[in-house]
């Protein structure tokens, strides 16, 4: 069946024919009022069945640390049949939400950075007509709050765009600096402004939930930084192990060399010195809901992990 973007090619991977239209937010993050005039992006199957997994785990985890108009309905009409569909999921919540002591839900960031590098490359093609090719890519990462006037600064050079999904449920903030089209920065709000770290979590809050496009190079020295704030794959990343950036090359011939490790040393040093470096991974925090929320997402919270 035909659809609007027929015999166009796929924004995601800019290479294999559209086979469907895909929303850069999945439709079902919405309510059901919310959901006209969302963007909508050609897409072929593989990259929208990638990222159809992404968001399937996201809508069910995000709202449990939603502050929007609509976080509780979200909450108590969206999430329950899909944590019945899934019990494995909810049981992991369950054990993350009793160790909290009832403050927090593990989150797996993997999805989240996945899901926001293709949100990245979608808006950079319905909000600026550019299309990542040969030798561009897409990275995303959460930095804690204390980033946010240097983002700002950045958000305000070149071309600029922002827009408001669902009434709160989902806004962002673009650029396009002008070095080059395909360089583009986006700052994420979902669900007004998730805590992914509580501000009792070492380095404060941490909600400034970023994206860029750029140069593939340029793409993997980032995304190799925000990997490696991960314990596990810090573990992993032998010297003849893959690197963790995706390159393909083995580590030590890549960003474990000698004289990228001292390179990188002394750009985390400036980056501290700054207060601007990724987050590590933490809980996805359930707590710092506006006044009128509180009570009732506590009622809904509880309900849910103890019945």
């Amino acid at each position: 069946m035909k659809h609007k973007f027929a015999g166009q090619i796929c924004v995601y991977c800019n290479d294999a024919p559209s086979e469907t239209t895909d929303h850069a937010l999945g439709r079902k993050f919405f309510l059901e009022e919310r959901r006209g005039n969302l963007p909508q992006v050609p897409a072929c199957h593989k990259c929208n069945n990638k990222k159809a997994e992404h968001e399937a785990y996201l809508m069910t985890v995000l709202p449990f640390g939603a502050k929007n108009a609509d976080a509780a309905k979200i909450l108590s009409e969206l999430v329950p049949p899909r944590l019945e569909r899934n019990a494995k999921l909810r049981q992991k919540l369950t054990r993350g939400y009793d160790r909290s002591g009832g403050t927090s839900i593990p989150l797996d960031h993997k999805p989240l950075i996945g899901l926001f590098s293709m949100i990245a490359k979608a808006l950079a093609f319905q909000q600026f007509n550019v299309r990542l090719g040969d030798g561009f890519s897409s990275t995303a990462a959460v930095f804690m709050d204390q980033a946010n006037p240097a983002f700002q600064q950045m958000l305000s050079m070149g071309n600029r765009v922002s827009g408001d999904l669902g009434h709160g449920t989902f806004k962002y903030f673009g650029s396009q600096p002008g070095k080059y089209p395909e360089q583009t920065l986006w700052q994420f709000e979902i669900y007004g402004g998730i805590d992914f770290a509580g501000s009792n979590m070492p380095g404060g809050r941490a909600s400034l939930t970023m994206a860029a496009t750029g140069e593939k190079e340029f793409i993997r020295n980032l995304f190799y930084s925000t990997q490696m704030t991960d314990r596990e794959i810090q573990k992993s990343a032998g010297r003849n192990d893959p690197c963790p950036c995706g390159s393909g090359k083995k580590h030590k011939k890549c960003h474990g060399s000698v004289e990228k490790q001292e390179a990188r040393e002394r750009m985390k040093a400036q980056a501290r010195a700054n207060q601007f470096q990724p987050s590590v991974y933490q809980p996805l925090a359930a707590h710092g809901y506006g006044p009128d929320q509180a009570a009732e997402m506590r009622h809904y919270i509880d309900e849910f992990f103890n019945r």
